[in-house]
């Protein structure tokens, strides 16, 4: 196992054959075959990898196939995996330390190809007095392969790659020293992996369905609702290739959170823009929402079937798979139906008008009251009226409450919480990221029950139409009938937890720091 791992780069007039010498003749080495690599590098559509500081490596050499865990940071450990072929996913590895590393950082998302490399490998053993391995050189030249065309076959920088091993610190301070010194390297700045990518001309991390805006309190309120809403185009179109070819089921998830946040910005901020124009893209947006819906239902229930059948008794538990084959059997038919609404001329011409729209600049004379008001003081006043109303809703509900009382209740909650985290730029950081934080506890209870009260209808549905389908058994039925029982139970498990989330969102100090950042009497003169 390796203790240190430290990577150089050569002088530019010093070629890596010299070096290679120089080490020769300087250290006690024995020199190994040289090896052609071929090397792709994984990440997931979020960078998980990347944002987590570590780097994924297919890498084959001969007849060896190995997936190899990189951390990026100065200990430089690795995490390898002989594998028969490269895994969609992480879930498709052998249980094992690699498996657990990668999800950790992916989830279930997709690994995809960021760049490919073409290396050459000269290693060098280091020995100690008594021939003992104390350390690896190992002297790499890489060249971009299938990588956009102005870059293909592009050289990068000659590396060295110095390993050595645990209890042989003192060895690799003295070679480090060595190849610093003495041979002129200077370590790495950068990873291969970063290297690689500026050279085919892409951006590590340029994709996040985070909200992150820098807004100026001071600007034009429509102006400001606009770069906020580019944003989430951006999104929203980012993740239809992923979505049209059914990659991994977040890309479909985040194309809902942008629409569903556009939908909010539209309905919220209020005052900005021709009320036609607001009602003509709200009903656009809202068609995206429920074109995408029944695929999103289908992903939801497969991607939590195991936990499904967690939550029945061992004996019913293979009397569910028959719910798994149905749902499969309808997801493929539902995903062509959505993609083809996706290809449809009115997604099209929906997304280019608002593109269009969204790019114009803000024009002179407006129709919205708000349209020329200072961004700062909208937000506060469209925020602060949703905080009283969540606060009014959350009050209402008793613990007889009809389910719609509750799902009102989150949906002011998560409205509330997009207008937060949309001009979070505009007020102290840790003040306002603390209340969202609050107030998503809030959320995941009201959702939780939301989409339990969901499940439970929509299951007893599909149970219905399993059972008028035929060649459904009646293990299985009653199977299903456990698993709306156990969901029953859980959804009232939740409404009991509410009163008491509720309670501590209503605090009097969160109604004192509510008020402090929102209900400024400027922001609520003239605004209707």
């Amino acid at each position: 196992m390796t203790a240190h791992a430290k990577e150089y780069l050569f002088p530019a007039d010093v070629a890596p054959q010299a070096v290679k010498d120089l080490i020769a003749a300087r250290l006690h080495c024995v020199e190994e075959p040289a090896e052609a690599v071929r090397r792709r590098f994984f990440d997931d559509f979020d960078w998980g990898a990347y944002l987590a500081g570590g780097a994924i490596e297919e890498r084959r050499a001969g007849s060896g196939h190995e997936l190899i865990w990189h951390d990026l940071s100065d200990e430089g450990a690795v995490l390898p995996q002989a594998v028969d072929a490269m895994p969609a996913f992480a879930r498709d590895l052998p249980p094992g330390a690699l498996r657990d590393k990668l999800t950790a950082v992916v989830g279930l998302r997709r690994l995809l190809p960021l760049v490919t490399l073409d290396t050459e490998l000269r290693a060098m053993r280091l020995l100690g007095d008594d021939d003992n391995l104390v350390a690896r050189l190992v002297i790499e030249e890489s060249r971009l392969d299938q990588a956009l065309p102005a870059a293909s076959g592009r050289s990068l920088a000659a590396r060295l790659r110095l390993i050595s091993l645990r209890g042989q610190e003192a060895a690799f301070a003295e070679v480090d020293g060595v190849l610093r010194g003495e041979l002129g390297l200077v370590p790495a700045r950068a990873s291969l992996l970063q290297e690689a990518l500026g050279a085919a001309g892409r951006r590590p991390a340029d994709y996040s369905s985070k909200i992150d805006y820098e807004l100026d309190p001071n600007q034009r309120a429509d102006a400001a609702a606009k770069e906020i809403l580019l944003g989430l185009l951006d999104t929203l179109e980012a993740n239809i290739p992923g979505v049209r070819a059914n990659l991994d089921a977040e890309f479909l998830h985040d194309l809902r959170v942008a629409t569903r946040r556009t939908r909010c910005a539209l309905g919220q901020i209020k005052g900005v823009f021709p009320p036609d124009l607001v009602a003509h893209y709200k009903e656009g947006f809202a068609w995206v929402q429920a074109v995408t819906g029944k695929v999103r239902d289908l992903d939801v229930y497969l991607s939590g079937f195991e936990g499904y059948q967690r939550s029945l008794p061992a004996r019913l538990q293979p009397h569910l798979e028959p719910l798994r084959a149905f749902l499969l059997e309808h997801y493929a038919e539902t995903q062509e139906t959505m993609v083809r609404e996706l290809d449809s001329p009115r997604f099209s011409n929906l997304l280019k008008d608002w593109r269009v729209f969204l790019g114009a600049p803000v024009p002179r004379a407006v129709s919205g009251p708000n349209a020329r008001r200072p961004a700062k003081a909208v937000a506060d006043a469209c925020i602060w009226r949703l905080v009283r109303r969540v606060r009014r809703e959350g009050r209402a509900i008793t613990p007889d409450a009809p389910p719609e009382d509750l799902h009102e209740a989150r949906k002011s909650c998560k409205k509330l919480r997009y207008l937060m985290e949309f001009f979070q730029s505009l007020y102290a950081g840790e003040e306002i990221r603390d209340l969202v934080k609050q107030l998503k506890v809030l959320l995941d209870n009201l959702g939780g029950f939301q989409d339990l009260t969901v499940q439970g209808a929509h299951l007893t549905e599909i149970a219905r139409q399993m059972r008028e389908e035929g060649g459904v058994s009646t293990d299985s039925l009653l199977a299903m009938g456990a698993l709306i029982g156990d969901i029953c139970a859980r959804q009232e498990r939740a409404r009991e937890k509410l009163a008491e989330l509720f309670a501590a969102y209503d605090q009097k100090e969160n109604r004192r720091r509510f008020k402090a950042l929102f209900a400024s009497r400027k922001s609520q003169e003239g605004l209707w």
